[in-house]
């Protein structure tokens, strides 16, 4: 049975780091070795909550979501819950899955996704569910493997859904790894 510790964690946002306000959150574990997915977790944040708890909207990321897709749009407006109750609910979650102190979070990159949530705990009193000593960094994974094509339109409508982004992202890891398992093999 696989271990899932790897979590890719993907946020959409109104602003910018470390105190852009959070809209949605996307993870989904995952274990490398065995190219496998776990459980996943997805949330819309109601902007508003954010924002009382110091999120700050940047002007440029609001005009960027302005450009989405209507379903891009309508997945970040719609449904959302205080930040507060999403951020105890993501901790719990990990938690239900493996120890806080073994997760090794990965982010799109790690200073934006994770600095943003991390900035997001912080500002609320409460302690980020990973050691930042165990953060990975995808964008850096997926630029040293340049030659294995990074295609983001091909989530179609799904892109900037956090959840979709995070399992894209995954299944490029996996992409990586396989095509470093063939060429040892060759």
């Amino acid at each position: 049975m696989p271990e899932f510790n790897d979590l890719m964690i993907d946020i959409e946002t109104a602003g910018l780091p470390p105190n852009g306000a959070l809209m949605a959150i996307g993870a989904v574990f995952f274990d490398l070795q065995n190219c496998s997915v776990g459980p996943t977790f997805s949330r819309t944040i109601h902007v508003g909550s954010s924002v009382q708890h110091g999120g700050v909207i940047d002007p440029g990321t609001f005009l960027f979501w302005l450009r989405q897709s209507d379903e891009a749009r309508k997945s970040v407006a719609y449904n959302g819950q205080p930040v507060d109750q999403v951020l105890a609910e993501f901790s719990a979650w990990i938690l239900s899955t493996c120890r806080h102190e073994d997760v090794r979070p990965w982010g799109n990159s790690n200073s934006f996704d994770l600095s943003i949530l991390g900035g997001a705990y912080a500002r609320l009193g409460l302690k980020a569910p990973w050691h930042f000593s165990k953060e990975r960094d995808f964008r850096t994974v997926r630029n040293l493997h340049s030659h294995i094509e990074y295609d983001p339109s091909a989530k179609g409508e799904g892109a900037h859904n956090a959840l979709t982004d995070a399992v894209f992202q995954v299944q490029h890891l996996f992409k990586i790894k396989q095509s470093r398992t063939k060429a040892v093999h060759a």
